[in-house]
């Protein structure tokens, strides 16, 4: 990215805090039933995770989430089968095979994190936008804002829908009218995107009409992630024309753009 982060620093641990939480609940359980216990909780809570990365999976149509299924299947297969302690327990012999798939599919993990697949792209977003926005001392409006219009079809709209959406570059709602794109941070992920609510009003977002009219709010919880005031009409002003020049390059048939320079942003791993 040109220039110095115009976001404050984020110190997050959403990222690891998850399966953080699983380890302490299988050492707990462990110190207190015994190993076959330990690894009953955690294929339990493995097994939640594959669910959800399978509604991710069809939800965002973003394929990459079938990996962290698979890989979720395949711990809770580990902890029921370990020799000895699981609740199946198989022989030695039978379960170095499922050692070296662990082994394998971990790999393609990293790999998927090392590339962004999985990330929601919400700070790449506000960092974006923020670019060329000046600081000023007219500070945040709770206002949505009007801005430029595009020319677009239906099936243009409904094929930038469907590259934003399982790209993980925003969460989209298609409305009777229009398209609502709103950007995801880490702690956010699941409320809209897994459909525990459709209730957008206090997010960012960036809305398309069917008539390619385009409008923007920022919301005060990601205005506030900025270090500096920055002029609220200006950063509208970019947040539109960001999601504008995606469609752009989109139409044209340079997606491909849209994610080298999401991937140029420097962020915190699991922020």
């Amino acid at each position: 990215m040109h220039g110095s982060s115009k976001l404050q620093p984020d110190f997050s641990i959403n990222g690891i805090g998850q399966p953080m939480v699983v380890l302490i609940i299988f050492a707990i359980v462990w110190a207190v039933w015994g190993i076959t216990a330990g690894l009953v909780s955690m294929a339990i809570a493995f097994g939640i995770y594959a669910v959800l990365s399978l509604v991710y999976n069809f939800r965002t149509e973003n394929h990459w989430f079938l990996v962290t299924f698979v890989y979720q299947c395949t711990i809770v297969a580990f902890a029921l089968l370990a020799p000895k302690v699981g609740v199946f327990a198989i022989p030695e012999a039978s379960f170095k095979p499922l050692i070296l798939i662990v082994i394998v599919e971990l790999a393609v993990l990293i790999y998927i994190i090392s590339t962004k697949k999985l990330r929601w792209r919400g700070r790449e977003i506000l960092e974006l936008a923020a670019r060329n926005v000046n600081e000023a001392s007219n500070g945040f409006t709770d206002r949505p804002r009007p801005l430029g219009k595009i020319d677009c079809s239906k099936t243009e709209l409904a094929g930038f829908t469907h590259f934003i959406k399982s790209n993980l570059i925003a969460w989209s709602f298609r409305e009777e009218s229009k398209v609502i794109f709103v950007p995801i941070n880490t702690g956010d992920e699941y409320r809209l995107p897994l459909g525990f609510s459709s209730d957008y009003s206090e997010n960012t977002w960036v809305a398309i009409d069917m008539d390619g009219n385009v409008s923007v709010q920022i919301s005060k919880k990601d205005y506030l992630r900025y270090k500096e005031a920055l002029d609220f009409d200006q950063l509208a002003e970019a947040m539109g024309n960001l999601f504008i020049e995606f469609f752009e390059r989109y139409k044209r048939g340079e997606s491909v753009r849209i994610i080298y320079e999401l991937n140029r942003i420097k962020v915190h791993p699991f922020s």
